[in-house]
């Protein structure tokens, strides 16, 4: 007996209730500027952020995503795990390229960009850019952790993107 092999470019179908379980339907339908994820440790904050904008960045062919952490240094072990895990749960990691020095992670199909950096140098941060679409989505990890408001404000500034579409949300 023949078999017969799927098309290369078909997208796995993926269950997200499944991966993400309950609590974040709010969560992952907001279109609200601001979405803040509460909860106690093991709560799936990070899991279902990471599924979330994964899927978003496919979704949207010209958005970029910029994490930020308070120290560069723990984004390796965290966020850039997370992506990897997310990007590996969605049966997809065969369209994208991991850059661990950057660190950052680009969605070949396109060119867009997850960049990860963190606020060690806040100012570093406002000239960030991407060559593709644009940098519209921003993830705070930890967010408890920066200081004061002026360097959130900073990274929020950054966010320059701007896309008009009725179906699009920043």
């Amino acid at each position: 007996m023949k078999m017969n092999k799927a098309p290369v470019n078909v997208q796995p179908t993926i269950n997200f209730r499944e991966v993400i379980g309950k609590g974040y339907n709010r969560f992952w339908h907001s279109k609200n500027f601001y979405r803040v994820c509460k909860g106690s440790r093991g709560s799936k904050k990070s899991k279902t952020t990471v599924i979330n904008l994964t899927k978003r960045l496919m979704q949207y062919p010209w958005a970029n995503i910029l994490v930020v952490r308070r120290f560069s240094n723990t984004l390796k072990q965290s966020c850039y795990t997370d992506f990897k895990w997310a990007i590996n749960r969605l049966k997809v990691k065969h369209l994208f390229k991991f850059n661990e020095s950057m660190p950052e992670i680009t969605y070949i199909p396109t060119g867009q960009k997850i960049l990860l950096r963190g606020l060690d140098d806040p100012l570093k941060i406002t000239s960030i850019t991407v060559d593709v679409g644009i940098l519209c989505w921003a993830w705070f990890e930890e967010a408890y952790e920066i200081e004061d408001q002026h360097k959130f404000e900073t990274v929020v500034e950054s966010i320059r993107g701007k896309y008009e579409s009725p179906d699009f949300f920043k």
